[in-house]
C-alpha cells in the first residue's frame, strides 16, 4: 500500500529515489519528487504504474526514510531554531496549497504571487520547497544542515446466597458463584501467569491465581507491606475456572475475524491515520512491586491511543505516575513499535497480521485531561502530526477491557495504600497488567464492536486498500529517542550515572570515558530515558544532534566490550 511521503527507489531507466507528495482521492495518482533532484519540480505518475514496478522487482520502497530531519529540539542552539521557523513560516501556506503547489503552471503564478506580496525571491521560495519535500515534508526539513554529521537512517447474574451448579460432596467446601467480577479475575489471572511462562498450564495457572488473588491480603500499616494469610474457604473450582477460560478464550489467542469485502458499507469519514485520538483510564485495583511483591506500587492508568476512522487500537502504555502529557507521549511511541516484537516481552506471541499498526497518524486528538502542559512542537516539527484537544469519541475498546478490570476517570483520585477491598488488589504487577491488557487489545482489534458490522482491523485494512492512508511510518526506536524526557547524567569511572543505575554503550568504551572519568572526574551528558524501562536510556550527542546511543545497563554492557570504535546506534 503506496502512502503520502513514502520512499520508493526506481532502479530503471536511471536509479532514482522518488518521495509521495500527494495522491488523490481516487487514489489513481500521485506526484512525487525525486529526492536527488536540483530543481523544485514534482512529477505525476499513475499509481498503478508505481505498484507494478513494486511487484515485478524494478522498484522497492525504502523502510526507513534516510533524509528525514528527526532531532531532540534540546541540542539546538536558538539560532537553528530562528532560522527554521522563519523558513516554515514563509512556505507553510504554499506547502498547504495542494495539490496546485505541484502543478507546474499553477506553481509558477502561486510563487510569483505569493514572493510579490511577502517581497521574497523566487530562488528562496524554491530552495525552502524542495528542502521541504526531500527531507520528510515536517518544519524540520528547513533546518540547517545537519545532515552531514550523523549516521542517520540507522536506528536502533448470579442470585446471592444462591449457589448454581451441582451439589457439593460431603465436606467440600462451598464454592462460589461465577459472577461478572470473578470471571474477570479469571481472565487476568490466567493471563497474568501466562506473562512468565513459556507453555501455558490451566492447572498451574488455576493454582497461581488461588495464591495470588484469593488468599487473604491486607496492609500492615507498622511493616508497610502487604501481609498474606491463608486461602479463604469460598473459593472457585478447578472446574469453574477451566469452563470459564474455554467460554471467555485463553489468553493470547483471540478470534481471527472473517474477511471483509469491498463492498462492505463502512460509514466512517476519512481514512486510517488520518486523526488518532489519545485517552487514559484508570483501572480500580492496587498494583504490587516488581522487585518485592510484599511492597504496594500504586493504582495504574492506562493510555490509549486509538485511529478514529476504524477503531483500532494503535498503542498502549501502562503508567503509576499522575496522569499526564510525558506519560501519552510513551503510548503515542508505541504506535510506531513492532507490535510482535513487543508482545513478546510480556509472553505473548502474535503474527503481524494480527496488530499491523507501524505508524504515526496525520493529526492527534487529546483528551483534556492530558493537554495540560503538552508540549505539541516536537510532534509537529519532527513528524508532522498536528495536535488538537477535544473530548474522545466512542471508545470500544474500554467495554472489552471493562470485562477484566474495573474502570474509573482518568481524574479519579488514586485509592489510599491501605485500601485492599477489592478482589484484584495486591495481586499482580505492572508487567503482568501489561499483559493482560495486550490480550485485550488484540481480542478487541479483531471483534465486531457494537452496531458496527466489521472489527477494527477488518476497517483498518479496509481503508487502506480502497481509501489509502495519512499514516507516517518512523523508525522504532527513533520515535522513542525524541518523545521520552531528557535528563542530564554523570559520566562515572562505573559507567553513565542516571538516578542512582549505570549504564555504558559502544560510544563510550571506544571514546574510553569512564578511563577519563577515573583521571580527571565526572562530567555531564544530556540522556533520553523512559521512567518505565530501566533496562536502557538514549545518550544524545552533541556534536551531531541527529544522532544517539543506546545504552544498556552495566550489568548488560559485556556486550559492548568488543565492539569495533566508532561503532553506534543513530540516526
Amino acid at each position: 500500500m503506496l502512502s503520502r511521503n513514502d520512499l520508493i527507489e526506481l532502479a530503471v531507466p536511471q536509479r532514482r529515489v522518488l518521495r509521495i507528495l500527494w495522491t488523490d482521492p481516487a487514489r489513481t495518482a500521485a506526484y512525487v519528487f525525486d529526492v536527488h533532484a536540483r530543481t523544485s519540480d514534482a512529477e505525476l505518475l499513475h499509481l498503478s504504474s508505481l505498484q507494478a514496478d513494486l511487484d515485478e522487482g524494478r522498484a522497492h520502497k525504502l523502510e526507513e526514510d534516510p533524509f528525514a530531519v528527526v532531532v531532540n529540539q534540546d541540542l539546538l542552539p536558538p539560532k537553528y531554531l530562528q532560522l527554521r521557523d522563519r523558513a516554515w513560516s514563509i512556505i507553510r501556506d504554499l506547502a498547504e496549497m495542494e495539490p496546485a503547489i505541484y502543478q507546474p503552471r499553477k506553481r509558477g503564478q502561486l510563487m510569483a504571487d505569493y514572493a510579490k506580496r511577502h517581497g521574497l525571491s523566487h530562488p528562496t521560495l524554491y530552495r525552502y520547497l524542495r528542502r521541504y519535500w526531500q527531507r520528510g515534508m515536517t518544519p524540520n526539513a528547513l533546518l540547517p544542515d545537519y545532515a552531514n554529521s550523523g549516521a542517520r537512517g540507522k536506528t536502533r447474574g448470579s442470585s446471592e446466597g444462591v449457589k448454581r451448579g451441582r451439589p457439593r460432596k460431603p465436606g467440600a467446601a462451598p464454592g462460589v458463584n461465577v459472577d461478572d467480577g470473578m470471571r474477570r479475575i479469571f481472565r487476568v489471572a490466567s493471563a497474568s501467569y501466562s506473562a512468565g511462562q513459556p507453555r501455558f498450564s490451566r492447572r498451574a495457572a488455576y493454582e497461581a491465581m488461588i495464591h495470588d488473588f484469593f488468599s487473604l491480603r491486607c496492609f500492615d500499616h507498622e511493616t508497610q507491606c502487604i501481609r498474606r494469610e491463608a486461602a479463604a474457604d469460598a473459593v472457585p473450582t478447578f472446574g469453574q475456572f477451566s469452563y470459564w477460560l474455554a467460554q471467555d478464550g485463553l489468553p493470547g489467542q483471540p478470534t481471527v475475524p472473517a474477511p471483509l469485502s469491498a463492498q462492505a458499507q463502512v460509514p466512517q469519514p476519512g481514512m486510517p491515520g488520518a486523526i488518532f485520538q489519545l485517552d487514559a483510564v484508570r483501572l480500580d485495583l492496587q498494583l504490587v512491586s516488581r522487585d518485592d511483591r510484599k511492597l504496594l506500587a500504586g493504582t495504574p492508568l492506562l493510555y490509549v491511543v486509538s485511529d478514529v476512522f476504524s477503531g483500532l487500537v494503535a498503542g498502549i502504555h501502562v503508567s503509576l505516575a499522575a496522569p499526564g502529557w510525558q506519560q501519552g507521549l510513551m503510548a503515542l511511541a508505541h504506535c510506531a513499535a513492532d507490535k510482535p516484537r513487543y508482545c513478546q516481552r510480556f509472553g505473548r506471541s502474535i503474527h503481524a497480521g494480527e496488530w499491523p499498526s507501524r505508524q504515526l497518524p496525520e493529526m492527534l486528538r487529546i483528551d483534556p485531561l492530558l493537554a495540560e502542559g503538552a508540549q505539541t512542537d516536537v510532534l509537529f516539527n519532527n513528524f508532522g502530526v498536528r495536535c488538537t484537544v477535544g473530548a474522545a469519541q466512542s471508545a470500544w475498546w474500554r467495554d472489552d477491557l471493562g470485562k477484566r478490570f474495573a474502570l474509573l476517570d482518568a481524574a479519579a483520585p488514586a485509592r489510599a495504600p491501605d485500601d485492599l477491598s477489592h478482589a484484584m488488589d495486591a495481586a499482580i504487577d505492572i508487567v503482568q497488567l501489561t499483559a493482560a491488557v495486550i490480550d485485550s487489545m488484540v481480542e478487541y482489534n479483531l471483534r465486531q464492536q457494537g452496531a458496527q458490522a466489521q472489527a477494527p482491523l477488518q476497517l483498518w485494512e479496509w481503508g487502506l486498500r480502497q481509501r489509502g492512508g495519512a499514516l507516517r511510518q518512523h523508525p522504532e526506536e527513533m520515535v522513542r529517542c525524541c518523545l521520552l524526557p531528557v535528563s542530564e547524567a554523570s559520566v562515572t569511572p562505573e559507567g553513565i550515572c542516571l538516578h542512582g543505575m549505570f549504564y555504558s554503550c559502544a560510544h563510550a568504551l571506544a571514546a574510553r570515558w569512564f578511563e577519563r572519568a577515573r583521571q580527571r572526574g565526572r562530567w555531564p551528558v544530556r540522556v533520553a530515558y523512559d521512567a518505565s524501562d530501566r533496562a536502557l536510556i538514549y545518550l544524545l550527542d552533541p556534536a551531531a544532534p541527529m544522532r544517539f546511543h543506546v545504552c544498556h545497563l552495566v550489568a548488560d554492557a559485556s556486550r559492548f566490550m568488543s565492539a569495533a570504535p566508532g561503532m553506534h546506534a543513530g540516526f
